[in-house]
């Protein structure tokens, strides 16, 4: 989207720990970045955004990795092995709270999104206030589809919410909706005003999650890029294109 004529961005201090930590996860694997394109999905080219420090990714993405690489989601962001999950019936006594203007803001064309709770380390659920600003499914390059399940609750609405193997629902403010988040899906506000929602995503098969700092900046064009040139993945079903997210 820059210009190439604008100098280069320096790497945010979360972007260049995605980055290094990437790295450090391929080369302990002693793989090539064309071979993490292959178990994973995303293109080499962002891949090598990514080490570089040069782009972020979504939540989307980073499920992809944590799956195809087999490794935990937080170790994209943990500086440091992660402790020990408690054991069963174990009492963690853990506990945490965001104040306003505490979250982990990270905005994209399409939503802004504002992580809770980002302390805790090891959490299954990941508590994210959303601001939809999208109107039309021709923002998107392709449905989102993730491992796990979500839930989402309407602040300020109405919203438009899509997915595979079912029509549009319309969701007004107070209404609440559940999913598979392994079915593609998308929100699209309907109203006057940007619409703002309380999502909640589970994902057990990424692992816990740990400090998901900076997840990205999907621009429409890298999007648009990442789907040209996207290679094959071995065991995965191809991600379902337009019409709509």
């Amino acid at each position: 989207m820059a210009a190439p004529t604008e100098p280069q961005e320096q790497p945010r201090p979360a972007r260049a720990r995605l980055g290094r930590a990437l790295r450090a996860i391929r080369n302990g694997l002693g793989i090539s970045l064309a071979e993490v394109a292959l178990r994973t999905g995303v293109s080499v080219s962002t891949l090598s955004k990514v080490e570089n420090g040069q782009m972020s990714l979504t939540y989307d993405k980073l499920v992809q990795l944590s799956e195809g690489l087999g490794v935990d989601i937080g170790a994209f962001f943990d500086a440091s092995p992660p402790a020990e999950v408690a054991g069963k019936g174990q009492v963690t006594a853990r506990r945490s709270i965001t104040r306003p203007g505490e979250e982990m803001l990270v905005e994209t064309p399409n939503y802004d999104y504002r992580y809770l709770c980002t302390d805790l380390s090891q959490k299954a659920m990941v508590p994210i206030l959303i601001t939809i600003r999208a109107r039309s499914l021709v923002r998107f390059s392709q449905l989102s589809r993730h491992s796990g399940e979500e839930f989402i609750y309407v602040l300020r609405g109405p919203i438009e919410v899509h997915t595979e193997h079912y029509a549009p629902a319309r969701l007004n403010e107070g209404d609440a909706l559940y999913i598979d988040s392994t079915m593609a899906h998308a929100s699209l506000a309907i109203g006057d005003t940007d619409a703002l929602v309380i999502n909640v995503c589970y994902s057990p098969s990424a692992g816990h999650l740990q400090n998901l700092v900076d997840l990205a900046r999907a621009a429409a064009l890298s999007a648009d890029n990442e789907a040209a040139d996207a290679p094959p993945v071995r065991g995965r079903a191809s991600a379902v294109k337009l019409p709509r997210p």
